[in-house]
């Protein structure tokens, strides 16, 4: 009998100590960050997207379908903020180093750099994460959430999207941005 107690007592601890997850995950970030007055935050939906149907092939429509909605979150870098811009900025750049991002794509200039990631496997991608920096101006980071997204797909949609001029999330987002300059 005391064995069994011992063993209940191991596998509760085990099970504790996997469950709970060290690592900080992007979602918390960008829910925490959205909490602070310094970040820009929009969350827009897939429908701010649009191409034009009869230039579409069926593909496309389907890679298009596979989005559900895109997050955005900045911080401009002013000369008050010039420390939290240097913490945050290697925040998000640790969570991105953990081994479930995987990098796409990776492009630096002297002042600043784009780094590509997603998250699911190379044929089913639930996530993009697109994270900029520049040493003058501040980050940007945008996820494109879906599901079973196909990469190449993506970057065909990429360039042939148009945004919906007329939508109020984009109205919404011109208004924030041009307040912020």
């Amino acid at each position: 009998m005391k064995a069994f107690k011992n063993l209940g007592f191991v596998l509760v601890v085990m099970f504790a100590l996997t469950s709970c997850e060290t690592n900080p995950s992007l979602q918390k970030y960008y829910v925490d960050s959205k909490e602070n007055n310094e970040f820009i935050s929009v969350d827009l939906p897939s429908s701010i997207l649009q191409l034009q149907e009869e230039n579409m092939s069926e593909e496309l429509k389907s890679t298009l379908q596979s989005i559900k909605k895109l997050n955005f979150l900045a911080l401009q870098l002013t000369e008050t903020n010039k420390e939290l811009y240097t913490s945050e900025k290697e925040k998000v750049r640790k969570i991105l180093k953990n081994d479930k991002y995987k990098q796409l794509m990776r492009m630096n200039s002297g002042k600043g750099s784009i780094t590509v990631n997603y998250l699911g496997n190379e044929e089913a991608i639930d996530e993009v994460i697109v994270f900029g920096s520049d040493d003058s101006k501040g980050f940007a980071l945008v996820r494109v959430i879906g599901e079973n997204m196909n990469p190449s797909d993506i970057l065909k949609l990429t360039q042939e999207i148009q945004l919906d001029k007329n939508s109020n999330e984009l109205k919404q987002l011109e208004g924030i941005l041009s307040s912020i300059k």
